[in-house]
């Protein structure tokens, strides 16, 4: 604009000055190299002017045909992304149908000129994957990092398929790698919860137990019942490399709320018995049932391998004292009493436990009590019955 105004200008200057000059034109000599070039001043001034003139139609010639070849460049470009935008849409379809041959080659195909290039080789890992190639998927994921390496995305992908692929190890190095910039994340959560479960590294999986509860990805069941699973896994491995004594330390560090928990007594109790270590755990046992008459914790007392079998027949008497019936109690002391020859004692708990709540093991105790009483007619009476409620019922 300002070019077009000074050459308007001077156009103006030329039609008012040169009839001025007409009489009085004056005169330029130019010499170079030993040539020489003669014009009045006026011949001079409008050559200037016609010169300026056509470099400013030569520079917007040249700007007309930039924009040309720019609008061309544009309309190629905009048809390859339309194109990469249909061949990626048309690879997500075959990701959900489960085409993984073609859609890895639809969306590998449009990742070059794609919108969401990272999307693009996601879709190709997991179609690389379901169909065994590691290698792929590997490099998928590698030029989506590259695209950004801080993408979470590329993160929870990579974990997500190396989990399916039991690269547990692997899963949890990368999802390490992000958990601090994103330690609220549910997925990385979960994720890293079953890597936790399936590499039975139960500390660990104890240590993020809070975090999933507090993220709402966990309902209170759900975290007791996995609280029970690591706790009872992580019984079992002290018990297998530090045997009895290490496993009594470690139910000694417990909290007070873990202790009286049945299940994790109940794992307890099971541990140090394959140890040989019964009279330890009928101690934590008693203790426990003194707090809370549990009968998955009764049932527990006849299992016990004791050199004297009184201490435990007192610890249920005393229970009956405040449940008197109690089925389990009974069937406990009978089972106790039959072991140590006590047949009369053993008979009247069994056929009470039977009163109050028929089992088919208690009929088989009783009847055992019942032929070493030589009561063969009330043993037979009983195998009958027994047998009748060991079997399904008729329609």
């Amino acid at each position: 604009m300002i070019k077009l105004l000074l050459l308007v200008a001077a156009l103006i200057a030329g039609i008012i000055v040169g009839p001025m000059l007409a009489g009085n034109q004056g005169y330029v000599l130019i010499s170079a190299a030993n040539q020489t070039l003669e014009m009045s001043l006026t011949t001079l001034l409008l050559l200037v002017v016609v010169l300026f003139g056509l470099f400013f139609l030569l520079e917007n010639l040249i700007k007309w045909l930039l924009s040309l070849s720019s609008v061309t460049r544009g309309f190629f470009s905009g048809r390859k992304t339309r194109k990469a935008r249909q061949l990626t849409s048309n690879g997500l379809v075959k990701v959900l149908e489960g085409d993984w041959k073609q859609a890895e080659k639809l969306v590998v195909k449009s990742a070059t000129h794609s919108e969401t290039p990272l999307l693009n080789y996601l879709a190709a890992a997991e179609a690389a994957q379901e169909q065994g190639q590691f290698h792929q998927r590997d490099e998928y994921l590698r030029l989506a990092a590259e695209l950004d390496s801080e993408s979470l995305a590329v993160a929870l992908t990579r974990a997500r398929l190396q989990c399916r692929h039991h690269q547990y190890e692997e899963a949890v190095a990368t999802l390490q790698d992000v958990k601090g910039a994103h330690p609220r994340n549910p997925l990385l959560l979960e994720l890293l919860k079953q890597c936790y479960v399936a590499l039975e590294d139960w500390p660990a999986l104890l240590g993020l137990l809070p975090a999933l509860k507090k993220h709402g990805s966990l309902t209170e069941e759900q975290t007791d019942a996995l609280t029970v699973k690591a706790e009872c896994g992580l019984m079992a491995q002290i018990s297998q490399h530090s045997g009895s004594d290490g496993l009594m330390g470690h139910w000694n560090s417990l909290s007070r709320k873990a202790k009286q928990n049945p299940a994790l007594v109940t794992c307890f109790v099971h541990e140090m018995c394959a140890r040989n270590a019964d009279s330890e755990a009928y101690t934590v046992l008693r203790e426990a049932l003194r707090k809370k008459i549990d009968p998955d914790l009764v049932r527990l007392m006849p299992t016990l391998k004791l050199t004297d079998n009184h201490p435990a027949i007192v610890t249920l008497t005393d229970l009956l004292r405040y449940d008197s019936s109690n089925a389990t109690t009974h069937s406990a002391l009978g089972q106790l009493y039959l072991r140590d020859g006590k047949y009369k004692e053993a008979r009247t708990h069994l056929e009470k436990a039977i009163e109050l709540h028929p089992s088919v093991s208690d009929y088989s105790y009783l009847v055992e009590v019942l032929e070493k009483l030589n009561d063969k007619a009330a043993a037979n009476r009983l195998s009958r019955e027994g047998l009748a409620l060991a079997l399904p019922p008729k329609i």
